[in-house]
Order: C-alpha cells, then sequence, then structure tokens
C-alpha cells in the first residue's frame, strides 16, 4: 500500500497519542484528515471545500480539517482502513464494491465503512458517429467501439454498460484504444461506430464532435439501463440537456457514479454530524466554490449512491431535517 506522507511533525505525534481510541475523544483539537486525490484531480477542490466549512464552525464542534492529496478511492479506502484518514472521497462503485466483497475487495471486504454525503457525479457517454443507426446499448454488437485504455474508468464504465445489456467486449466488431484527443475525428470521419467518454460534465471532446460532425449522444433509457439501475445503487441516471451540450436536439437520459464522503464507524456520532451540518448548512457557499458542485441539492446528498450503511451521525442530521 502506498504510504500517504505526515503533513507536519505535530500530527505524528497527534497519530501516536491517539492510536486506537477512534479519535472520538473530546478534546479542543480533534483533526479529521480528509484524503482527496491526486492534486490535479477533481477530489482535491472538493476535499478543499469541505475543509473550508468544516473549518469556518470550529468554534462550535471542535472539529480540524485537513486535507491529503493521495492516489484517489482505493488509496483512501486502504488509508481509512488503517486508520490514517478519518474523511475521504471515494467513488460510488467503488465504494459498492468494497462494502459488499466484489472486484478487488473479494477476498477481504471493508464493512466498516461509513457514508456521510454525496458529492458531485461523474458521467458516462456514448457518442455515435453521424452516420450510426445505433438505438441502444445492445446494438453495440459487432460495432467499432473506442472504449479507451485497459485498466481506465473510462473502460470500466464501458464493459459496465455492454455487461448491463448482456454483450463482453469480445462481441463487439473491433474494440480500440483511442486516446480522447483524437476520438473525435475518427467518429466524425466514421472510422469507429461509437465511443465511451466519462467524467465531468461538460466534456469538451463530446462537445467537439457534436459542433464538428453532428455525433450525437446515445440515450440509455431502455429496460436494460433500467435493470442496471434497480441492481446497483452505485450507478445513478443522470439528464444530459441543451444547457450542458449546446447544440444536442434533444434531452438525452444516460447513467453515472457520484463521489461519496466516507467515513468508518470509528468516527463518533457527534463529528459525523457536525460535518454533515457544516455542509448542508452552508450549501450554497460550498455550491459556489467550484463549478462541479454546483448543480448539488440536498436530496440528491442524502440519498444518491450511498452505498454504504449511512453513518450515525448522518442518520441524525437527515432524520431531523426530514431529508430521505
Amino acid at each position: 500500500m502506498k504510504r500517504i506522507p505526515l503533513l507536519m511533525s505535530a500530527l505524528l505525534l497527534w497519530h501516536a497519542v491517539t492510536a486506537g481510541s477512534g479519535w472520538a475523544a473530546d478534546g479542543p483539537s480533534r483533526q479529521l484528515i480528509l484524503g482527496s486525490g491526486e492534486v490535479a484531480g477533481m477530489f482535491y477542490p472538493e476535499a478543499g471545500a469541505i475543509c473550508r466549512l468544516i473549518n469556518k464552525d470550529r468554534l462550535r464542534h471542535g472539529l480540524h480539517c485537513l486535507v491529503e492529496p493521495t492516489g484517489g478511492s482505493m488509496a483512501n479506502l486502504a488509508a481509512l482502513q488503517a486508520g490514517d484518514l478519518q474523511l475521504a472521497i471515494v467513488q460510488s462503485r467503488i465504494l459498492g464494491q468494497a462494502v459488499g466483497g466484489s472486484g478487488a475487495f473479494v477476498k477481504a471486504p471493508l464493512p466498516g465503512l461509513r457514508a456521510l454525503l454525496s458529492l458531485h457525479a461523474e458521467t458516462v457517454l456514448v457518442m455515435l458517429a453521424p452516420s450510426s443507426r445505433i438505438k441502444t446499448v445492445a446494438e453495440l454488437k459487432g460495432k467499432r467501439v473506442n472504449l479507451g485504455q485497459p485498466g481506465s474508468f473510462q473502460r470500466g464504465m464501458g464493459e459496465a454498460l455492454l455487461g448491463a445489456a448482456g454483450l463482453a467486449a469480445t462481441d463487439l466488431g473491433a474494440v480500440l484504444e483511442i486516446e480522447p484527443d483524437r476520438v473525435v475525428k475518427a467518429l466524425c470521419r466514421n472510422e469507429v461506430d461509437a465511443a465511451v467518454f466519462s467524467g465531468l460534465n461538460p466534456i469538451s471532446e463530446v462537445q467537439d464532435a457534436i459542433d464538428d460532425c453532428g455525433a450525437r449522444i446515445l440515450s440509455l433509457k431502455d429496460g436494460v439501463m433500467d435493470s442496471l439501475l434497480k441492481s446497483n445503487p452505485a450507478y445513478v441516471r443522470q439528464l444530459i440537456s441543451e444547457d450542458i451540450y449546446p447544440g444536442l436536439p434533444e434531452n438525452i437520459v444516460t447513467i453515472g457514479l457520484r463521489a461519496v464522503l466516507v467515513t468508518t464507524d470509528q468516527l463518533s456520532g457527534d463529528a459525523g454530524y457536525a460535518v454533515v451540518r457544516a455542509i448542508f448548512e452552508n450549501l450554497p457557499a460550498f455550491k459556489a466554490m467550484h463549478p462541479m458542485l454546483e448543480t448539488l441539492n440536498k436530496k440528491q446528498m442524502s440519498r444518491d449512491a450511498l452505498v454504504a450503511p449511512l453513518h450515525e451521525g448522518a442518520q441524525r442530521y437527515f432524520r431531523e431535517n426530514g431529508l430521505p
């Protein structure tokens, strides 16, 4: 496991003093270390916004939040398990695997994980070449499809879509691994029939393909996708409109994942409650801190993709405020 560097020598002393205590003991300076992701990634600025709001109310709850750059979801889960982090941002699909004991966690599930709230959404979009007549994921069978690099988020999402339709990569006419900056030309030249894109909307290559040659986004609203959403709550339905991608002829239904603020059952109920309250009671300020947060709302944040059991502090806050 990749070690997370200590932020300061005082933090080393704090770890030594509180090791094994669950860090929930009363005290004037209870530190919460929040695992984010790479500094250039999406989780890092989101973690910074969370810590700013927690620290804003520090005199009320006695918590001090520090952001720790990490390798992302997998590194965050390992560090939570080891007690090196108290909070972390984790992608909902990976969180579901960790709790359910599937994927990379089939031999070592993490039942102690607890969800606090849902954060930004990451979308999967299937772009179609201008001449394509494909209307469902099942119709990708035998077609030339750009799934992206093995092991990438893009590839994982593409294979999940295929699996939901009863297909595997071997059922495609050709599995391509073209880099995103070259896919638009391949689509517009009809060198590929479809290409999977994933990430935070708006995705620049998707808009380029719409503008350059009228490439279309496949609407994922058939019964197969409904079944995927019902069987796997890590995925959420998303509506893509012309407000997001100018030039779309109609609104498009697709699916995606969410980032989730995660802790463990070692976090005290009062601390979990204070974290959730700090964000929900300052939601307008939170949404203004970064464009990826602009569309968040309390209903989604208290419901969507919370595939780990809710932390007792989150449960209490949601119950008191009439949230699902």
